[in-house]
């Protein structure tokens, strides 16, 4: 049991050691400061001068918050989702899956990065939002407002990683990832609340993490403590679906594994 925890864990580090490595060594520092600084800065410019041509005169802060919650998406699901299709494109894929390493050890591994990666993003968007766009800060729960962010960060890396899987079988990942990333600022009530969605509509918003932790954070901004029972709903539901997303994530690439090599579509890009 202990050497199977052990192997588990030096399997995960080696594989977030590695991404890490991996990632810079095609994407040079700079042009990854470069999206940092600059991706949330224009998402929340956007949508800041739509909803105040729409409703000039009123406090943006509900818009301002959801989208520099939604930047951790651009991290946790786009880049998350791609894992297993930057592997097929690399020709690498079929050279993993022969290892004998744990598969969840090894495809988590991978994603660590990017909680990391997401965090640092979602604190520049929540910077433009003090400095740039007005939000008022005066009543944060700092301490709330972290561990919201860090757990939406973990949360969301989950979902990316169940839609990763699809990568074993699909082409590529690329397409589904863009889908998904655009498809939580119109579920996740990062514009406007779930509630204005049609009916038929609003189950698919609390099946995606993002939603929970977007609330929550709005409620931080507004000075609710961890303790308060909205705030340990929300994140208790977030974590909930995070972890079903990852056990439905890991069966779903098992399945689809099985389903390439029968097919032989692990080397098809």
């Amino acid at each position: 049991m202990n050497a199977n925890v052990a192997q588990f864990g030096r399997v995960f580090w080696s594989s977030a050691v590695i991404a890490k490595k991996a990632l810079f060594s095609w994407l040079s520092p700079s042009l990854w400061l470069m999206q940092m600084f600059t991706m949330s800065l224009f998402q929340i410019a956007m949508f800041w001068y739509i909803a105040q041509y729409v409703n000039p005169g009123r406090s943006l802060d509900y818009v301002i918050v959801g989208n520099a919650m939604q930047s951790i998406a651009y991290v946790a699901v786009f880049a998350v989702t791609n894992v297993t299709g930057e592997e097929k494109e690399a020709g690498t894929l079929p050279a993993v899956l022969v290892t004998p390493a744990n598969r969840f050890a090894m495809f988590v591994g991978k994603a660590m990065f990017q909680v990391l990666n997401s965090m640092a993003t979602v604190a520049v968007a929540f910077f433009y939002a003090i400095v740039v766009f007005g939000l008022d800060f005066s009543s944060v729960n700092l301490l709330t407002l972290t561990v919201v962010i860090v757990v939406t960060c973990f949360a969301t890396v989950g979902f990316g990683l169940m839609l990763s899987s699809m990568g074993f079988y699909l082409r590529t990942t690329m397409v589904l990832a863009n889908i998904f990333l655009f498809m939580g600022m119109l579920f996740c009530g990062v514009n406007f609340p779930v509630s204005d969605l049609p009916g038929l509509l609003q189950p698919i918003s609390y099946a995606i993490p993002m939603t929970y932790g977007t609330d929550a954070a709005r409620l931080a901004v507004e000075g609710l403590s961890l303790t308060d029972p909205a705030i340990v709903g929300l994140l208790s539901s977030e974590l909930l679906v995070a972890a079903v997303a990852v056990l439905i994530g890991y069966a779903m690439m098992l399945t689809f594994e099985r389903l390439a090599r029968e097919k032989g579509t692990l080397d098809m890009f």
